[in-house]
């Protein structure tokens, strides 16, 4: 597979649009739509590290050389990536917020 068609892949999977995407790895929409559709091939080492980092998957996830993470997988790390922007007072909040949810799900289960 090539780096293109996981970069749409995993773009799609994480509900994201060409210019999110974009702006996160601090490209124009249009080279994340290059990639994508394979005009450019050969991004540089740096730009695959940033979008691998923004995903959450591994360099070898994103250029097809292991498994892409399902949908679910994505939405953790995004979820975990999101965290280490909150302050510690806001992590222990949504640390509180996890624990609650997990025991009502088995109290109800």
């Amino acid at each position: 597979m090539l780096i293109g068609e996981r970069l749409h892949s995993l773009r799609q999977k994480s509900e994201q649009s060409l210019q999110a995407v974009a702006n996160a790895v601090g490209i124009s929409k249009a080279h994340i739509w290059e990639l994508e559709k394979g005009h450019s091939k050969n991004p540089s080492f740096e730009l695959v590290q940033k979008l691998a980092k923004h995903f959450g998957v591994t360099i070898d996830a994103l250029v097809g050389e292991a498994d892409e993470p399902g949908t679910d997988a994505l939405q953790i790390e995004r979820i975990h990536r999101g965290l280490e922007e909150l302050s510690e007072r806001d992590r222990a909040v949504v640390e509180d917020t996890i624990r609650a949810m997990k025991a009502r799900t088995e109290a109800q289960g």
